[in-house]
This record gives structure tokens, sequence and C-alpha cells, in this order.
């Protein structure tokens, strides 16, 4: 039984110095690719080279909300660059209308030029969503449905918007949030995410699952994704295999255009 997290930020500099121990960690665990995440465009380069030093690190283009600020002039020229020369996602990228004070406009704009992107280069996309769930709805109907499937990831949003969600070609993401003992909205829009339509990650080096274990460290990392599965399969009351390998399953069906050659075929679920 293999697994794959399907969002997290190998590049972060709180745990950049220890990837190759990351990795081995998580091929312990069975974690069997990683889908690492840039943020903006400082970090291309680093998840670029993280992909290449390591064929279980699937790597995502795309630049957060919270750093629309920052963008230079030359933004989308180096993110275009980025997708083509790698076999990649993209992401993360979204909204966030948590802050107020955060310029929604560039925020929509520069999202709906990563969706655009998807739909054109047909790739997957990572998508952050926070406190903007009617602006994306409208984005969404504006624009259509993906070619490729995309995702929401560390899904917070309600049970009642997923089945519109995946109507759009969506798959619903799960992180360590699931675990959390008072968390009934999260495991109530898990429970009612499609079988074919939900996929897990750990957000590394964030969310830190609520495990039974004392907490040696207060960052996350991929192997902890069985862990996550475990808890969540027994908060719907589903099998654990069967929660597992149903999670692998679609997350191979959501990245498997960027899958490395036919790396998936060596690996058996």
């Amino acid at each position: 039984m293999f697994f794959i997290d399907s969002h997290c930020h190998l590049h972060d500099s709180r745990i950049i110095s220890d990837i190759p121990g990351i990795e081995d960690r998580a091929r312990i665990a069975n974690v069997q690719y990683m889908v690492s995440c840039a943020t903006m465009e400082n970090n291309f380069e680093l998840t670029a080279q993280l992909s290449k030093d390591f064929s279980s690190i699937l790597p995502c283009f795309g630049i957060h909300p919270w750093f629309v600020d920052n963008i230079s002039d030359q933004w989308k020229e180096r993110l275009e660059h980025y997708l083509l020369a790698y076999s990649s996602g993209i992401g993360e990228t979204g909204l966030d209308f948590t802050d107020k004070t955060s310029d929604r406009d560039l925020q929509i704009k520069v999202f709906e030029h990563h969706l655009g992107l998807a739909m054109e280069l047909e790739r997957p996309i990572n998508i952050h969503i926070r406190k903007a769930w009617d602006t994306f709805i409208h984005i969404l109907k504006k624009m259509g449905k993906l070619k490729v499937s995309g995702l929401i990831h560390s899904y917070s949003g309600s049970a009642d918007m997923i089945s519109l969600f995946e109507t759009y070609g969506l798959y619903i993401s799960f992180s360590g949030s699931v675990t959390n003992p008072n968390a009934k909205k999260v495991v109530n829009a898990l429970k009612r995410a499609s079988k074919e339509r939900f996929v897990l990650e750990t957000d590394t080096p964030d969310i830190y699952p609520y495990l039974s274990e004392p907490q040696v460290s207060q960052l996350n990392e991929p192997k902890n994704l069985p862990a996550i599965a475990q808890i969540a399969s027994t908060r719907i009351g589903m099998e654990f295999e069967e929660f597992s390998r149903q999670a692998y399953d679609n997350s191979l069906n959501l990245f498997h255009s960027i899958l490395p050659g036919k790396k998936d075929n060596q690996w058996t679920s």
C-alpha cells in the first residue's frame, strides 16, 4: 500500500537542509510521491532543483495569494518558463481574503492567469482558497471546467459546496486538519466528497496532525501521511486499507500527466 502527498512545500527554509532525511523517511513510510508547490518566483528554481535531485518529488510552480504583492514585471514569463521546462503542475495559487487589506483584484488577476495556463497546458493545478468561496465560484463559472483535474488543498469550505466543485473537475484534498478532534466541518466535508474525488496531503512543514505519540517537532513532513489516513478513515467509518488505496488511486489519476516516465508502473497499490 502506497501514498501520495498531494500538497507540500519542500523548498521551505525550515526544512530544506533535511530534505534527504525527509525523503528517506517518506520512502520508508511508503509515500511514493510528494507534490511540492512553489509559492513565489524566488523559490521556483529551488523547487525545480529538488525535483531533479529526487524522482519522488513532483514540482508545481505558482504564485501563492499571500505573495502577489511581490511579483516582478516578468512573473508571467518566469512562470511559463518553468512550466514548459519541467513536467510539472501549477500552484500553489488561489485566493485568500483573510487579510482584509490584501489586494483582492490583483489576487484574482494572478489566479485567473494560473487557471488559464492550467487549461492551455493541460496541467493539474493546486488551489488555495480561504474566505473567498463566492469569488472562487464566480471565477469557475466564468472560466469553465478544467481540461485536466486540479485540487482544492487543505479543504476548509462547507460540505454543501463539494458537489459543485467536483462538476468543475476538481478533487478535494484533506490535510492533517482532519485529525483535529474538533474538526467536525472538515470531517463532514470528507464524508461528502465522492469516493473518486478525495486526496490526502500534509502541507509540510505546516498543519502538524493530531497524533497519539508525543510531538517531537512542530514541523510536519510527508512521513506522517499514513497516520493522517489512519485517523481520517476512522473518523468517517471507512476501512483503512480501502480508504488509503482509494486516495492513492485518486492521486495517480490527478497527477498522471506529470508523473516521471513510467515510474508508477514499478509500484502497485
